[in-house]
């Protein structure tokens, strides 16, 4: 299938840019040059020595000419036709010929405001890119909607965004609006913009997206007990779920005086007696049984005063000490209302529970009173009780075999000051190790100071220690792949690299990759057909070590859609991955990673090496407020369920 990305190149690449050098010299930034490694001499071949050097289109003290051809460094010549675009669109702005905002920071871009509305506006963006696969320059276009300061979210900004249609509904044809929109800028404002001037030679940028060949890694295949496999979760999960829970469970039911009908609700719906069509049942689903002999609650009202998480733990301890050899999983139903953000309640809650090694499971009132609302819910919430008190429902069919995967997260206590830089307070990064089946094995702390130096050593060192546990537990390991989050810093990356390098001498028969992983990009794609939806898991190569994948999309058998389907997901491998069938079995993991969730049936499609530290590091944030004096870290070595589901 091909698929067109969103990138409009220049007609041609072949730049030669006339500039100025003089040897870098550790000179401030400033607006107007450039450092760049460039070839020391003139026109020197492909094994030519480099030096870095300050660089300007213009003549500066000390610099000596020098044709610069844009294949020597395609960053410097990115570099070059930002500062060009830029001042254009100074230009364009000043004049009144656009509305538009001009980003100017490490990744440049111009935000193109299309419409305005009350709610805010319609942007597309445009940043230039250099994509590798096919040598070209040009720039990437991206549809965007901007929301007002103080503007409430609603579903109007979600219609202005095309998330859902006009009726409502999630948006199946999104793709295919955000094509048209995109068709009809380039058509109008950006053809007005499209030639760009260097040193007196233009350049023209194409009307059309570049379109390149994609290729379809394998379907999720899903392990259940006995080895049944099953492309279907609830089908798979209802013939047997892989293992059950290490220990009988005891499930402590906390909340309000007022609120016992919502709890009497949650606890026959979790029967299989409130809503036996959507859900039998945890005993008939998971084979782990509920009934009034393994069931407990505690009556809380936090909003009562500032003891009752004091009150709520010390019950909780009578409980773990009266049930000692028993695996205790808390419920609690929130009663604050609220559409989008957790109330404190829930916070408090989770904390009471965190502090002791207990897992929870939060349930919104407002969810469980809702005509219908716990119908379509409670298959979720049984799943993920199920997960955080240690069973295994499903494992997905590794595509490389012994092989560790880490997910690296990030909760750093930032401070945003006046002249909006930010300062980092504490440095607080952990791992959450799985195997390629998606079992999750553990969660450990990386470094937790706030000092910047130490900070370094500790990513480094512990890095090398967490792994190295695991591979001396005796398991045969012949892979181990790290996926970080694509904001890491560059210096956090050279920490990762360092570890592994050092790794490498003592553990030559493990192979080591580091793969970054971005689910919020500037890339896009648009299939040869009706709905301009790639299949799911397609991907599509932008150069030798970066690659655009589809977590989800259409399906062979059954090409329509009744949702919207999420934008693609950026890889880059950082380090290792340099063999292209090693490349793909790695992505086929990652594919397969993103159906590991045990969060829900319809779990968010998101590698969980990248989606379980996320999720952590929210609640390690909402800790933090609550008990800036308490240590997480070793709050979170008590647990070996994933207690953040």
């Amino acid at each position: 299938m091909k698929i067109d990305l969103n990138f409009l190149p220049f007609e041609t690449s072949a730049f030669v840019v006339p500039v100025f050098r003089r040897k870098f010299n550790g000179e401030k930034r400033e607006d107007g040059y450039f450092v760049a490694k460039l070839p020391i001499f003139e026109n020197a071949r492909d094994n030519a020595t480099y030096d870095t050097y300050r660089i300007s289109l213009s003549p500066f003290e000390d610099s000596s000419p020098y044709s610069f051809q844009a294949n020597e460094n395609p960053r410097l010549m990115k570099s070059i036709i930002w500062y060009q675009f830029k001042y254009l669109i100074f230009q364009a702005i000043d004049e009144n010929k656009i509305e538009a905002d001009v980003v100017d920071k490490y990744d440049g871009f111009v935000s193109f405001v299309v419409e305005n509305f009350p709610e805010g506006q319609r942007v597309v963006k445009a940043s230039p890119y250099y994509l590798g696969i096919t040598q070209q320059y040009g720039f990437l276009l991206e549809f965007s909607f901007r929301k007002k300061h103080g503007v409430p979210f609603s579903k109007r900004i979600q219609q202005l965004s095309f998330s859902i249609d006009r009726v409502g509904k999630s948006n199946a044809n999104s793709y295919l609006d955000k094509l048209n929109y995109i068709t009809a800028f380039i058509r109008g404002t950006f053809a007005t913009l499209a030639v760009l001037d260097i040193d007196g030679q233009t350049y023209q940028i194409q009307s059309s997206f570049v379109s390149l060949d994609s290729q379809e890694l394998n379907g999720r295949t899903y392990i259940f007990g006995d080895g049944h496999e099953d492309y279907d979760k609830i089908r798979g999960i209802k013939t047997h779920p892989y293992a059950p829970p290490p220990k009988e469970p005891i499930f402590v039911f906390v909340f309000k005086n007022t609120e016992k009908t919502s709890g009497n609700e949650l606890y026959r719906a979790m029967t299989g007696k409130g809503y036996p069509a959507t859900f039998s049942g945890m005993k008939e689903w998971f084979n782990c049984d509920i009934n009034t002999g393994n069931v407990k609650s505690i009556i809380v009202d936090f909003d009562s005063g500032d003891n009752v998480s004091d009150t709520l733990i010390s019950e909780l301890k009578n409980i773990v000490s009266e049930n000692p050899q028993k695996q205790i999983i808390g419920l609690f139903i929130d009663s604050y209302s609220h559409i989008n953000n957790r109330s404190d309640n829930y916070a408090k809650a989770k904390m009471a529970f965190f502090s002791l090694g207990i897992p929870l499971q939060v349930v919104l009132n407002d969810r469980i009173v809702a005509s219908e609302g716990l119908k379509w819910a409670i298959s979720g919430i049984g799943l993920q009780v199920f997960s955080k008190m240690g069973g295994i429902p499903w494992l997905v069919k590794p595509s490389t075999d012994n092989c560790l995967i880490f997910g690296i997260g990030q909760a750093h206590d930032k401070r945003k000051n006046s002249d909006g830089s930010t300062t980092v307070l504490k440095y607080f990064a952990y791992s959450v190790c799985f195997d390629s089946s998606g079992v999750y094995r553990s969660l450990g702390v990386l470094c937790d100071t706030d000092n910047r130096k130490k900070y370094y050593e500790d990513l480094e060192n512990n890095i090398i220690s967490q792994i190295e546990t695991q591979i001396n537990e005796g398991k045969t390991i012949t892979d181990c792949v790290i996926h970080t989050p694509f904001r890491m810093r560059y210096d956090e990356m050279m920490s990762i690299k360092n570890s592994i390098d050092r790794l490498r001498e003592h553990h030559q028969q493990v192979s080591f990759t580091v793969m970054r992983i971005n689910v919020k990009n500037k890339f896009f794609g648009f299939a040869d057909n009706n709905l301009k939806v790639p299949f799911e898991s397609s991907f599509v190569k932008l150069s030798e070590r970066e690659y655009l994948i589809w977590f989800e999309g259409l399906r062979h058998g059954r090409e329509y859609l009744n949702k919207r389907v999420a934008n693609p997901t950026y890889i880059e491998f950082f380090y290792g991955g340099n063999e292209s069938a090693k490349a793909i079995r790695l992505l086929q993991d990652a594919v397969n990673l993103a159906g590991a969730s045990w969060r829900g049936f319809n779990a968010k499609l998101e590698p969980i090496s990248i989606f379980y530290p996320e999720l952590i590091a929210g609640f390690i944030r909402e800790f933090r407020k609550l008990d800036a004096g308490q240590n997480i870290g070793q709050t979170l070595s008590q647990f070996n369920t994933p207690w953040f589901l």
